[in-house]
């Protein structure tokens, strides 16, 4: 069974906006001060030159401390609280037909230059016992995703928590990425995609089955569960 943005089983549709899905209430961790994050924003600015009293920079420090904190929300929430929620949105299995989403859409921030990294998600796992619906694993991208990372870890997390929660015979993360830290310095590569594929359970042992799942993807669809 693959899954689009529209949870049908074949055809295409837009990707998924997570950002469409948002998260239940969480427990969060210790929030930041925007006040003193918007402070050194302003130091950052001036030391180049920037005008803060002009109409355009006069709240740009607060935009962008706002902005910070949003897109790093992910490394804030308890995850005891996050592993509770989504094992309680598990349902009972009626099938272990291979299961895929494709076109989930996340930003995160590169920990190395803090900019960001424009990510399209697939997630694919084979049920024993129990499944979870199309939005949770969007919400779960999005827990992972933001918060400073790098692209190799992210898609690490994305396997092991659902391995976790669901418990599937296999579980697989594929990431595609642009990165804004090669295509706006350095370099300057507009052009490039960093893959990460990462393969649990029976995707990493059967050959069988990753060459099918990867046959699957390129063809764009899959067999009805």
């Amino acid at each position: 069974m693959l899954l689009r943005s529209n949870g049908a089983s074949t055809g295409r549709s837009s990707p998924i906006d997570a950002s469409r899905n948002p998260p239940p209430t969480l427990q969060h961790m210790k929030q930041p001060d925007l006040t003193k994050i918007a402070e050194h924003y302003s130091g950052i600015l001036k030391e180049l030159g920037a005008d803060l009293n002009s109409e355009g920079m006069r709240e740009t420090p607060l935009r962008a401390a706002k902005a910070l904190v949003e897109m790093t929300e992910g490394s804030r929430l308890d995850a005891d609280d996050l592993t509770k929620m989504f094992k309680a949105e598990c349902r009972t299995a009626i099938c272990h037909d291979m299961v895929i989403v494709e076109g989930i859409r996340e930003v995160g921030l590169c920990e190395h230059h803090l900019l960001p990294i424009i990510m399209s998600i697939t997630i694919a796992y084979i049920p024993d016992k129990k499944i979870l619906g199309l939005s949770k694993l969007a919400r779960i991208s999005g827990h992972f995703a933001r918060r400073l990372q790098n692209q190799e870890r992210t898609a690490h997390l994305i396997a092991t928590f659902i391995e976790q929660i669901v418990e599937p015979l296999g579980v697989a993360v594929l990431i595609d990425g642009k990165h804004m830290c090669a295509m706006a310095r350095g370099v300057r590569d507009t052009h490039s995609t960093m893959k990460m594929n990462v393969m649990h359970g029976v995707f990493q042992k059967d050959p069988n089955l990753r060459n099918e799942l990867l046959m699957r993807l390129r063809l764009g669809g899959g067999a009805p569960c």
